[in-house]
């Protein structure tokens, strides 16, 4: 069953205009690493098997906060940090995916937030998997808008980038 959804979802891949290689995962049946949208290059997202006795995908970014957004947050005062917080988590918080804010607690920044989406493979079609990345990928873009809309106060300045990274996939 793994070997026949990692090649489906590698010709779903295909016909999305993907460029996406498999990488190692100990804690996955397989994963594959993918650029995406296909007209960015720097911007990696991640669909893997999730090991269980029901077949899933799970399809999962990584956002890390730049040092220019977690200095700018460490000056804010601590209602604002809180307004801060709130509208990151309001803006994660949406019905088509699950977000996980890492490091941070209480009225400190997160590091990294994850936004993911778990799909069992009797509802999976290449409709609801392209639905899906976009999905993950819109989420995850309307934080950082917010992030930088609250941390980039200064219009002059040059934009800030982030770090898209390593994916911890949910596990079974």
């Amino acid at each position: 069953m793994a070997q026949d959804l990692r090649e489906t979802v590698a010709s779903w891949l295909e016909a999305m205009q993907c460029e996406f290689r498999q990488v190692d995962d100990p804690r996955m049946e397989w994963r594959y690493e993918v650029r995406y949208p296909t007209r960015r290059t720097d911007h990696i997202m991640h669909v893997a098997q999730v090991p269980g006795p029901v077949p899933s995908l799970a399809i999962a970014s990584i956002t890390r906060m730049s040092e220019r957004h977690l200095q700018r947050f460490a000056g804010l005062p601590d209602d604002e940090k809180r307004v801060f917080l709130f509208g990151l988590r309001h803006t994660l918080n949406t019905p088509e995916v699950d977000f996980e804010l890492k490091g941070g607690g209480g009225l400190a920044c997160p590091e990294a937030f994850q936004v993911s989406v778990r799909r069992f493979e009797d509802g999976l079609s290449l409709d609801e998997f392209a639905r899906s990345f976009g999905a993950v990928y819109k989420i995850e873009l309307s934080a950082i808008w917010f992030i930088q809309e609250t941390l980039d106060q200064d219009p002059t300045s040059p934009p800030v980038f982030f770090d898209f990274g390593d994916a911890d996939l949910p596990e079974a």
